[in-house]
């Protein structure tokens, strides 16, 4: 029970919380008023939107001036509180719970009063508290996460894949394989992907190049939508996408988890598996091991199935960390290894069969099921090493260096070996490239400061140095990439307003050397580039109210062009590719870097008991915007015709609108909707850009199974039904001589139906988690237009995949 001490004459003697000290006693003189003093206030804490009961919340008893009584309590396990032995009187009540708004309320005691205050969830000071522990996300920026739901029902799809479920969010796809994020119309360069804290480096300029990650590995999933370069860097132009692991266990013992996938389109199986502890000897002593199978044989379109395209998967971690109460160490280490098919009916013999394959409605080449993966393919493994430490000396804040070691390889095999018999049994890569990549940074988070403490911030220096070779035929030259930046961002909060405000600079030194002239003329040139890319930002949250919440950003940054964007010359995947600089027409200058301004609204309606929203406005404006464009007609060289691409820069324009909903129909019952729609411009020519999304809009219609508040365990707990269905429009807002420019037409507009249920079973005091979904059920033939496929064949058909998690 909790006590207070009276203390009197006679000293210090311990009461009962509630308890009024005994007054002196009176002399023989004076009479007493009557007071009555058996009063009390009772009641039960709820959560305003959801009527559930709030255990553990304070409750203080003020005076009517607002300093204390020294009487208070809290609530129990079912929300309810008791205040005994009040006198009558006029008194204040205050309510507090860690993440809701305090609550005061006025009461004139002059009975026993039962009294249930509803508190509100206060959205900026969750917000403000999760920015100062993790730091990898600026709480200005729309950032949107998946539900831990919606991350349990992508387990065994691509990164790509999994982040399709948050709008605005879409994929350039290469086949069935091979899916590469896209936000707001912008990917690859301008897209940053942080692995663990650690900013991920290889070959992402490609097109074709999906990341190398297991999204296993991560136990939460986020972007951040639009430029968020101050804190990230200048590439992060378009957004950030955030792959963040469970921290290390903190209880001793050992848990973990492993997760079964069997999908029918391509009978994927997928096992992943993931054992942690903490030492009880050893209380400081954590770690962590995981690893993950993918095999997928051949993939199926409606009516035919897709030849090659199957993958194969290996991957595997590792961390141990060490944490007392003011710092730690933790290494992580991590490998990535796959093997993918590439769809052989995209590489084509000869130009006559390529318009063949262009016209026809089925590839040219057909095949039967199988899990063989033949040339062409891709072999590609990421390796990383990270150490990071942490030390929070008191008073000074919080203070943390990330060193991080990664080597990516790539090698990408032609459809045909070389003709040499020699060269041909080697089995040798056409082209290989190897990007190894050093990173440091460090961040410091100092002290709040000002009259209420309103003021936080973070500090960092950061530093990269990237060294890329390749071996093979010539696609992107050798190139050495040293980088040096510092940031600083600011934040004020106060009552119901939070402004932040920040800027970083980078120092780029760029070397690049490639090989020149004829067999007689053998020479290297070299050439260096250096730039400083400034990035400022600026950003307001309002907690308008319990249920609203709006954001407003703007960003200002720089971003250099990247070597395969000036440089690139080749075959590569199926395609033919030229950078800018190596083909300049008449008064054409060489690539420059890109500055964009971009600015963007949200307004974010949450913790409503029926309804759930968020709307978000955007717009981007880029100065010297870099983009592949077709150029007809296909070219020619001895290892057939190829698809081919040149890179141009514009001036360009981006804007559009993101918008997701949730409305609960019955207690049961909930619908769930999303839209995306992105406009580009180029604004030199007064003309739309390519490849950019169409319009998509997606409905879904979702019931509870189980009791909708259990008082006891119950075994449908958690079971859920679902029936959704996505719609795709056609592109129509394609440049004005798209007849010339591209090879086909975009593709018609299509719609899919999808359906989802799953439940959580307990067995032997362990759960287990059971889904199964479909997509595409009534297997529908469609083209998606951002799928570099799309020339030769139709996506995937009908596709039912089975999840089983258990954890333990």
């Amino acid at each position: 029970m909790l006590t207070a001490w009276v203390v009197g004459s006679g000293g210090a003697t311990p009461a009962a919380w509630g308890q009024v000290p005994a007054a002196p006693a009176p002399s023989l003189s004076v009479v007493p008023a009557p007071v009555n003093c058996g009063l009390t206030i009772s009641g039960q804490v709820l959560d305003h939107e959801t009527r559930q009961p709030l255990p553990g919340a304070t409750v203080v008893l003020l005076r009517p001036d607002g300093t204390a009584t020294g009487i208070g309590t809290a609530t129990d396990a079912f929300g309810n509180y008791h205040l005994h032995d009040l006198c009558a009187g006029p008194y204040r009540v205050q309510f507090l719970f860690v993440g809701y708004a305090n609550e005061v309320s006025d009461v004139k005691l002059t009975r026993p009063t039962v009294f249930n205050p509803q508190l509100h969830p206060d959205a900026v000071q969750l917000q403000s508290a999760v920015v100062r522990g993790t730091r990898e996300a600026t709480v200005s920026q729309t950032t949107a996460t998946l539900s831990a739901q919606d991350l349990r029902s992508t387990r065994g799809q691509t990164l790509g894949e999994a982040l399709t479920r948050i709008s605005g969010v879409t994929v350039l796809q290469t086949g069935p394989s091979i899916y590469k994020p896209m936000i707001h119309g912008l990917h690859s360069n301008r897209i940053t992907l942080l692995n663990n804290g650690v900013r991920q480096e290889g070959q992402q300029w490609g097109q074709e190049h999906g990341p190398e990650v297991d999204p296993f590995v991560a136990s939460e999933l986020s972007v951040v939508k639009g430029a968020a370069t101050v804190r990230y860097g200048s590439d992060a132009i378009g957004g950030v996408v955030l792959m963040r692991p469970a921290p290390l266990r903190d209880s001793a013992g050992i848990g973990g988890a492993v997760h079964l996938v069997g999908a029918s389109n391509n009978r994927m199986g997928v096992v992943s598996a993931t054992l942690d502890g903490r030492s009880r000897r050893v209380p400081a002593l954590r770690g962590r091991v995981q690893g993950t199978v993918r095999r997928a044989g051949t993939a199926h379109a409606p009516d035919y199935y897709l030849k090659n395209s199957g993958f194969a998967e290996v991957d595997y971690s590792g961390a141990v960390g060490w944490q007392r109460e003011r710092w730690g160490v933790e290494v992580f280490g991590s490998r990535y290894s796959t093997r993918l098919g590439i769809f052989s009916a995209s590489h084509v013999g000869n130009l006559t069969d390529l318009q063949r394959a262009f016209a026809s409605d089925r590839p040219l080449e057909s095949s039967g099921f199988s899990y063989a993966i033949n040339r062409p393919y891709q072999q590609i493994r990421h390796d990383l090493l990270k150490v990071v430490g942490h030390w929070q000396p008191l008073g000074y804040g919080r203070l943390e260096l990330t060193v991080a070691r990664q080597t990516d390889l790539r090698e990408e095999y032609d459809k045909h070996r070389p003709r040499n018999d020699e060269l041909a049994a080697r089995n040798l890569p056409e082209l290989s490239y190897q990007n190894r990549t050093t990173t440091a940074e460090l961040v410091w988070d100092h002290p709040t400061w000002g009259a209420t403490d309103a003021f936080s911030g973070t500090v960092g220096l950061s530093g990269t140095l990237q060294d890329n070779t390749f071996s093979g035929r010539y696609f992107i030259p050798f190139y050495t990439n040293r980088v040096g930046g510092a940031f600083v961002i600011e934040r004020w909060t106060r009552g119901r307003w939070l402004l932040e405000a920040g800027a970083r600079l980078d120092a780029r030194d760029l070397l690049v050397k490639r090989a020149l002239g004829t067999v007689n003329d053998y020479s290297v040139q070299r050439n260096q580039f250096r730039y400083l890319t400034p990035a400022l930002s600026a950003g307001a949250v309002w907690e308008a109210g319990p249920h609203l919440t709006t954001r407003l950003s703007a960003t200002l940054s720089q971003r250099a062009p990247a070597p395969n964007e000036r440089f690139s010359k080749g075959v590569h995947n199926g395609q033919y590719e030229e950078g800018h600089d190596l083909a300049l027409a008449p008064g054409e200058a060489p690539l420059r870097p890109e500055t964009a301004r971009t600015v963007s609204a949200t307004a974010t309606w949450h913790h409503n008991p029926r309804f759930n929203g968020e709307l978000t406005a955007y717009a981007t404006f880029i100065d010297g915007y870099m983009y592949s464009t077709p150029i007809l007609p296909p070219v020619l060289t001895i290892r057939g015709p190829f698809p081919s691409y040149r890179y141009r820069q514009t001036n360009a324009r981006l804007a559009g609108v993101d918008a997701s909903a949730g409305y609960t129909l019955a207690p049961r019952w909930e619908v769930l909707a999303k839209a995306a729609i992105v406009r580009a411009r180029d604004t030199r020519l007064r003309d739309n850009l390519i490849f950019i999304p169409a319009d998509r809009a997606e409905l879904a219609v979702r019931r509870a199974l189980g009791p909708v508040m259990p008082a006891a365990p119950h075994h449908l707990a958690g079971s859920y039904a679902q029936l959704s269905a996505q719609a795709v429009a056609r592109q129509t807002r394609v440049p004005a001589n798209y007849d010339s420019l591209d090879y086909q037409q975009p593709p018609a507009a299509y719609w899919l139906l999808g359906a989802e249920a799953g439940t959580t079973l307990t067995i032997f005091h362990h759960a287990l988690d059971v889904s199964i979904a479909g997509t595409n059920l009534l297997n529908r033939r469609y083209r998606d237009y951002l799928n570099r496929f799309r020339y030769f064949t139709d996506e995937q058909g009908r596709n039912v995949t089975v999840r089983l998690s258990a954890r333990f």
